[in-house]
């Protein structure tokens, strides 16, 4: 399989779990409980559940049978961990066809206030960050499967998406006003904030540096089980081997 059948399949089985999971994240400093949805799922909990998913939806993807696993050791690396291995060309999950790193880009909060960590999660190059660019040297250096990736989603915002919002989700319009005003800051014309510039800036680094092949991305437009949610993206890239 190629990387942006994968990516399809993230983007389709991100809004099945944005419709279906029961799943409630909770704010770790506060305790506050977050409005349910794709939009506030932890990465861990959104792979797990995409994986769930994929088994029972797309299950003739996987060969051998059922060949996806969470959380697998990398190699050298103590308590590391890679999110997802996955073989649908024969290959034993002991020596996996991909692995794949995921992030979540939030360019806003539950609340609909601006983010701003959304840059260091792509580029930081501070392990304490996590960013995808760390995970695109750790796999190389540490791979646990034949071809790698790292994919990232990401919700985008507009005019358009905050009506959407404002029809799907009358009991929360102080959250897609907070939006609205993150939309002016950014773009006071256009009103849009879209991933899409950090993540072709990335792109340009990454071809520079010969760590990557090209950039896929596939959009997804069905998310609105939270007000803060709806539209968005999915990308990635595959990596060259070292």
């Amino acid at each position: 399989m190629e990387l942006i059948t994968i990516l399809h399949r993230f983007a389709e089985g991100l809004e099945y779990v944005d419709a279906n999971t029961t799943h409630a994240s909770a704010n770790r400093r506060s305790g506050e409980v977050y409005l349910p949805g794709v939009k506030t799922l932890t990465e861990r909990q959104f792979v797990l559940e995409l994986t769930n998913w994929w088994k029972q939806y797309k299950s003739i993807d996987f060969n051998p049978r059922n060949a996806i696993e969470l959380e697998v050791p990398y190699r050298g690396i103590p308590r590391a961990k890679c999110d997802l291995v996955m073989s649908t060309n024969g290959s034993p999950l002991q020596s996996p066809e991909w692995a794949i790193e995921v992030k979540h880009i939030a360019l806003v909060g539950n609340n609909g206030k601006n983010n701003d960590y959304g840059v260091a999660k792509i580029l930081s190059p501070y392990l304490k960050d996590r960013s995808l660019i760390h995970d695109i040297y750790r796999m190389q250096k540490h791979g646990v499967a034949q071809r790698k990736a790292v994919i990232g989603y990401c919700f985008v915002y507009d005019h358009e998406s905050c009506q959407e919002a404002k029809r799907r989700h009358p009991e929360s319009m102080e959250f897609i006003k907070n939006i609205e005003g993150v939309l002016r800051l950014n773009d006071p014309e256009g009103r849009k904030y879209s991933v899409m510039p950090m993540v072709e800036f990335a792109n340009d680094i990454f071809s520079e540096r010969k760590l990557v092949h090209n950039l896929e991305v596939i959009e997804f437009s069905n998310a609105w089980r939270h007000p803060c949610g709806g539209k968005g993206i999915v990308f990635g890239w595959e990596l060259k081997p070292l």
